[in-house]
């Protein structure tokens, strides 16, 4: 492994500057007292006792007593305690302090939900909030991983340890076989908000619509469900300057078991006597180049990162104002090329004027990244390439003297290379490939909103969002992976550019009413949203560089443009989303609440018989307790609810017919591009709708100790958005994007989340809460009755390719089908016989055709499972995070490919993944089988953190202080022998020329060979109050 010490000595320094220039303690002021229940008179136990904006606080212990030293300086401390209402406890030198908490604070808790807020108490729907003092800590890159296993059915799945790579998002399964497939995010109102242009640390709250019911009122763009993002904002009173920083570093936590020199060599003389060479000693002695080399470890490194957050706040005069700073160095796992800088800013400006009545907000982000892509090839061919092969071809100890008279010494750039098919080395394509993207992002926001009356408000907003990103793709002339090099090559090396532009606009308009009759409140919101969608890009690149120092600049100098081979192209496209929405609240007393909404959207992607539609939803609770005044416990709230929601087409323009230019040919001494069509349209182009039904229950016993909710849904997704095959004629081409009228797709499942607070155990000041969360999945896809206007497959049955092209032996061998009437995610292959296989040295199956293949596995969880357990000791806290996914299968195709002995009878120079040994003597090419299916549910100890705040007392001007250290992805308990058990909901290559998104939903389950190695971290961090 590689470490860059340079690295850590920037990411270390400022952190240590931090904590040493904390550490002069001045003088301080113990405060004492005592916290009881406002009804009885009880001790509260564990009752959470804070400097007001700080971290330095206590806990009660088991009579209710605590004793606090204060910092001088310091107004007031917020007492907090499950189940009650938070109080703020002016000081005015007082030293001994009684303080008496009403109970009330879970039901008076503000839930973010569409257009508005609401009290937990006055939710009707699947609604889950989670706060910042509850996200995943430690190394976080993706805001979504700060509620990874915490809310019940949202699962985030990010495979392997690629430091550009993104999360996927899945709530509740599969909700569409299109591009919809991930929840609509909103950051602070902005509708469709990219979740880059936040940083983590920036993050107030994260509330996740899951039902039908609180979701419709985002109409077309929210069947995936909605994650609304609340960022921090300032608050009225004295600045508050505070930094958040961390080191981490991060290596391999789990590596294929390939074979080195010794066995290698031992399998290649074996192979040769099972395939009868005739001079097995010339034949290992072929591919036997004297020395050993771990190809992994060439290719790989520790990588060091640092993150750092400064943050300044406050208030006065009716504006409040928030800003802050991020950087993040992020350095990944391989040995070069790899990973992103990035800087974040963030403006938050609120004014209030006109007595009050009118508040305006101003919200501007800004970020810019730079990063290095890393081309995880690198990965595939340093498991496959010859452990006894050096390099380079000046490394000492190796016997490459035939190599560097055939091929020249500088004919790879020195780096050592065999001419065969597919077959590269992979240090090479590690620092002689290069990627490079810089994005930058801007988002801003402004609203203002007017109470006309008391009861009575209008707000107006604008947004935008932009993206623009520059992404250059560079590889060597000396490099034979992309660069074209070889001895008698010309054109060499490879350079390209490419441009985009993306825009987010978005117009809103609501006004509300919201009321007290009596005992009962009403609120009635009516609204309109226009928004629109933007892109455009270009594109160059081709072959025959002059010289490495151009790179991917100066395309104008590729010898393509003088032989008509350059690939030039650019693109423009928009589509709009109209919609008119509305929604009534009302609340019977303190026990029933009812919640009517209706959206009526239209948008530009649709034929022109279906640009708008109707999305209605309803949804009531009752909390049993208020309304039988039932004594035991202290909430029983029962909910249902039902809602419509839609998806789009996938394309811009899927109801028309486009155009696309063809080859170029030669004209009057110039190349002309060709024009035709590009694709079939279909007029009759429409949404997708989904049904939504739910029901749950909210409980809290034991002084609200012990919370939870219980949820069942059941999800009916109709007129699917896919790409069908047609027939060529009358079509054009052998596929259109449609609806599928005769199938619906059918999801069920039951969620559990459950949290208890132990106080104060023992009486010692320790207190633990553990929270589980627990959700099952089933997916289906049902023949409805109606007569297909499209047909689904044959007989109902679709299969998918499981190779891209080239794939040896493999090209036409599909192991995934959706089957109507089926589960959903279905795998099916043949079954190999092991025994037979052995006995005849080559794979033998049950059976010998395509009609053999039968069931053998599904791609999709049947439930996940996550456990979070916090412990609090004084000023010592800990956490333990535990998640699992369970009864999904994987096909491993790194196995697969790459751990046969028969690799060495057709290709001798592979190597192999060492876990299938014991079918040694098998020596035909492999093919995927049952045998390469495997089981892959998983018990993950996700982060581990562990942290200490000092109690710095009247120290000259730090009002907290605090450090930990913290682990990720520590272990994995599995059965799945490659590197990442974690879920693929997608198959993230074109498999079958359908579907050509990037992501095909109907193939979930096929760990690809270009899967990133699976990562460890460890954290040590500072958290600074000034």
């Amino acid at each position: 492994m590689k470490l860059n010490f340079n690295h850590v000595h920037r990411g270390c320094l400022f952190l240590l500057l931090v904590l040493f220039t904390s550490s002069a303690a001045l003088a301080q002021t113990t405060v004492s007292g005592t916290i009881t229940d406002a009804d009885n008179g009880d001790p509260l136990i564990g009752a959470s006792v804070l400097v007001t904006g700080t971290s330095t606080g206590t806990v009660t212990d088991f009579d209710g007593n605590f004793s606090l030293n204060v910092p001088a300086g310091a107004e007031s401390l917020t007492v907090s305690y499950t189940g009650y209402a938070t109080q703020t406890i002016p000081l005015d030198g007082q030293t001994e302090l009684n303080i008496a908490l009403t109970s009330g604070e879970l039901l008076d808790e503000v839930v973010v939900v569409g257009y508005g807020t609401v009290t937990q108490k006055q939710v009707t729907s699947a609604v889950t909030s989670i706060d910042s003092e509850d996200f995943n800590a430690g190394n976080i890159n993706d805001p979504s991983q700060l509620i990874q296993g915490k809310v019940a059915g949202l699962t985030i799945s990010k495979v392997g340890g690629n430091a550009n790579g993104n999360s996927v998002i899945r709530l509740r399964g599969l909700s569409s076989f299109g591009g919809n497939q991930s929840p609509l995010i909103i950051i602070d109102g902005v509708v469709g908000a990219n979740l880059n242009t936040v940083d983590p640390a920036d993050i107030e709250s994260i509330n996740v619509l899951k039902d039908g019911s609180a979701a419709a009122i985002y109409g077309i763009q929210a069947s995936a469900g909605v994650i609304l993002i609340t960022t921090k904002r300032g608050a009225a009173g004295d600045a508050q300057f505070s930094y958040r920083g961390y080191v981490t570093a991060e290596d391999i936590a789990k590596r294929p078991d390939i074979a080195g020199r010794d066995l290698y060599l031992e399998l290649v003389r074996e192979t040769g006597n099972l395939i009868g060479v005739d001079d097995v000693n010339n034949f290992v002695n072929n591919v036997d180049y004297g020395g050993e080399t771990d190809w992994i470890d060439q290719v790989t490194r520790t990588g060091i990162s640092h993150v750092h957050n400064l943050s300044y706040s406050g208030g006065t005069g009716g504006m409040t104002y928030r800003a802050s700073v991020n950087y993040r160095d992020i350095q990944g796992i391989g040995v070069s090329n790899d990973g992103f800088r990035q800087l974040n800013g963030r403006l938050n400006i609120n004014q209030t004027a006109l007595n009050d009545r009118l508040n305006l907000s101003v919200d501007v982000t800004a970020t810019d990244r730079d990063a290095d892509i890393f081309n995880s090839n690198a990965f595939r061919y340093a498991i496959t390439y010859n452990p006894t092969a050096p390099a380079r071809v000046t490394d000492p100890g190796y016997n490459v003297s035939d190599v560097i008279v055939g091929n020249g010494l500088n004919t790879y750039g020195g780096y050592f290379e065999i001419d065969n098919f597919d077959y590269f080395n992979p240090l090479s394509i590690a620092q002689q490939v290069q990627a490079e993207r810089q994005q930058t992002n801007i988002l801003y926001n402004l609203r203002a909103t007017y109470d006309i009356l008391d009861d009575v408000s209008v707000s107006a907003s604008y947004s935008r969002n932009r993206e623009d990103g520059v992404n250059g793709n560079f590889s060597s002339r000396s490099s034979r992976f992309g660069g074209n090099a070889a001895p008698t090559a010309t054109r060499l090396g490879n350079a390209s550019r490419s441009f985009n532009d993306n825009r987010n606009d978005l117009f809103e308009v609501t006004a509300t009413y919201n009321t007290e009759l009596g005992s009962n409140g009403l609120e009635l919101l009516a609204g309109y949203s226009w928004q629109e969608y933007q892109f455009q890009g270009f594109n160059a690149g081709g072959f025959g560089l002059p010289s490495d120092a151009f790179g991917f600049n100066n395309l104008n100098t590729l010898s393509d443009i003088a032989a008509g081979q350059i690939g030039v192209g650019s693109y423009q496209a928009s589509y709009r989303v109209i919609g008119f929405f509305g929604r009534a609240r009302f609340s019977i007393g303190s026990a029933y609440n009812v919640t009517a909404s209706i959206r009526r959207d239209g948008t530009s992607r649709n034929g022109p018989e279906n640009k708008w539609d109707f999305f209605p939803a309803l949804s009531a609770s009752a909390d049993l307790v208020d309304a039988l005044s039932l004594e035991g416990p202290d909430q029983l709230k029962f909910r249902v609810g039902y809602g419509i929601t839609g998806s789009l087409p996938n394309g811009n323009y899927g109801y028309l017919q486009t155009f696309g230019t063809g080859p170029q040919f030669p004209q009057n001494g110039a190349y002309v591009p060709t024009i035709s069509p590009s694709s079939n349209p279909n007029p009759n182009l429409r949404f997708e709708k989904k049904q939504e039904f739910n029901a749950g229950l909210d409980f809290a016993f034991a002084d609200y100790r012990l919370t939870g909710s219980l949820d069942f849904y059941i999800r009916n997704t109709g007129d699917l958005i896919t790409s069908v095959i047609v027939p060529s004629p009358p079509f054009l081409f052998p596929s259109v994007e449609a609806n599928l009228n005769n199938v619906d797709l059918i999801n069920t499942g039951v969620e559990l989340a459950l949290g208890y607070g132990f106080g104060d155990i023992g009486g010692e000041g320790f207190s633990y809460e553990p929270r589980l969360t627990f959700s099952t999945f089933s997916t289906t896809l049902e023949d409805n009755g109606e007569n297909p206007d499209f047909n689904f497959g044959s007989g109902g049955v679709q299969e998918f390719e499981s190779s891209s092209p080239g794939s040896p032996g493999q090209n036409l061998d599909p192991v995934s089908r959706v089957v109507i009437g089926e589960a959903f995610g279905g795998i099916y292959t043949r079954r190999l016989d092991v025994d037979a296989s052995l006995a005849a040295g080559e794979y033998v199956f049950l059976g010998d055709g395509e009609a053999d293949k039968v069931l053998v596995g599904n791609g999709l969880p049947d439930f996940s499972a996550s456990l979070s357990n916090t412990f609090r000791y004084g000023p010592l806290d800990l956490n333990i995070f535990l998640r699992g996914d369970f009864g999904h299968d994987l096909v491993n195709m790194p196995r697969n490919f790459y751990g046969q002995q028969g690799n060495l009878a057709t290709r001798t120079i592979e190597n192999v993944i060492v876990n299938d040994l014991f079918l040694r003597g098998v020596t035909s090419a492999p093919k995927v089988s049952d045998y390469f299916v495997e089981d892959a549910s998983f018990v993950a100890l996700d982060n581990a953190q562990i942290g200490y705040t000092f109690d710095l007392g009247g120290n000259s001007g730090f009002n907290d202080l605090r450090v930990y250290v913290a682990g990720q992805n520590l272990f994995y308990i599995t059965g799945y022998s490659g590197v990442d058990p974690n879920v693929r909901f997608f198959d993230d290559q074109n498999s079958n020329g359908i579907i050509d998104n990037g992501e095909n939903a109907l193939t979930p389950g096929i760990d690809r060979r270009s899967t990133f190695f699976r990562t460890r971290s460890y954290t040590f961090g500072v958290n600074v109050g000034f």
